[in-house]
């Protein structure tokens, strides 16, 4: 595969600088083993990141991030996310759940709400870590929460078949050190599989012809198609 750049953004959805965080920089370092590879990352730790408020000030102004609240949110997260062309997200397990400090994380990128509408999100690649302190501790029903937030901004959700199903799942023995193998064997497989799918995806757009515009990631011909089916359910 030629040595295209791809950029791969991980976050850390953990209060504590742990496990989850250690699970995290391995996907990522796995990631960077494919070559052509950048990768950010964003601890939430100590963090004092604060829910959307859904009051919209940042669509109707077009500012790019939030406005209204004042918090530790930084502009350089928005840039990071808005920029990414694939994403992890990884959280220990609160509640058989993610962190709410990582929903909260999600939850304010609604400045970008319109690029999922638009498709522009659409190449994009995503998957989930979650870390429990048992084997069988709800991981499976986190990463689907993980996963629905990746969907929800229109982000492609990768599997690993027989390496992890819907995302990588880790037991931490509520340790403080990431000793599980099973559980570094799937974080590996799954940075590295988001790293080739986005290198993947890339070549893919770059060679395509006619050119792959967003609304083609929505399903729809152009501009003027995505638009009228929005206009249909009222979107517009």
């Amino acid at each position: 595969m030629t040595n295209t750049n791809v950029n791969i953004l991980g976050i850390c959805g953990s209060p504590r600088d742990s496990v989850t965080r250690q699970a995290l920089d391995l996907a990522l370092r796995a990631a960077q083993s494919v070559g052509g590879v950048e990768t950010h990352s964003i601890n939430l730790c100590g963090k004092n990141i604060q829910c959307c408020r859904n009051c919209n000030v940042c669509l109707k102004t077009g500012c790019g991030y939030c406005p209204v609240i004042k918090d530790d949110m930084s502009l350089e997260y928005y840039d990071f996310y808005k920029n990414c062309d694939g994403i992890i997200l990884a959280s220990p397990l609160y509640y058989m759940t993610s962190t709410g400090l990582l929903q909260n994380f999600m939850s304010r990128m609604r400045p970008f709400s319109k690029y999922a509408r638009q498709g522009r999100f659409g190449s994009r690649m995503g998957t989930g870590i979650a870390v429990g302190g048992m084997r069988n501790g709800g991981q499976d029903f986190c990463l689907s929460v993980l996963n629905n937030m990746l969907q929800a901004t229109g982000t492609n959700i990768i599997g690993g078949g027989v390496q992890f199903y819907n995302g990588a799942a880790v037991c931490s023995e509520n340790g403080t050190l990431l000793t599980d193998q099973i559980g570094a064997a799937e974080v590996t497989a799954a940075g590295k599989k988001l790293a080739y799918m986005c290198k993947i995806i890339r070549l893919g757009i770059d060679a395509s012809h006619p050119p792959v515009n967003s609304a083609n990631f929505l399903g729809f011909e152009d501009a003027d198609e995505l638009a009228a089916g929005a206009q249909l359910r009222g979107l517009s």
